[in-house]
């Protein structure tokens, strides 16, 4: 029975975690870009995975099997339903509690969702 219980807990919980991609903010302006509303990794993500990923997500590194030092690297797992999505923003365990870089901002996990919704462009 409390296996069940738990069980339940942890769908309810997946289920309250996930986004409503209709109340993500829109991206801001950008002064020096012809498409200002498009979310790019050179111009947006690319500072989130250098701040919080490459410390274990990197040659040499604890998680050197799944690198994410480049964008060829990073959009092997950008897919919608792919790793960075389940890992980083539906089950919010990476980067992992307790992690030296700390943890992503809500503003930060909006921005990464609005670039994998918008096909994950490198540019």
């Amino acid at each position: 029975m409390k296996k069940i219980i738990l069980l339940c807990a942890a769908v309810v919980s997946l289920v309250a975690c996930e986004y409503n991609h209709s109340e993500l903010p829109k991206p801001k302006e950008q002064n020096n870009s012809n498409n200002s509303n498009q979310i790019t990794y050179n111009g947006h993500t690319k500072r989130l995975f250098d701040t919080y990923c490459i410390s274990c997500h990197a040659p040499g590194a604890t998680q050197a099997n799944f690198p994410l030092t480049t964008y060829q690297e990073v959009s092997a797992y950008s897919s919608q339903g792919g790793l960075i999505q389940i890992r980083v923003l539906d089950f919010g365990n990476m980067p992992p509690t307790g992690s030296a870089s700390g943890q992503l901002t809500q503003a930060e996990k909006d921005t990464l969702q609005l670039w994998l919704d918008q096909g994950a462009l490198e540019q």
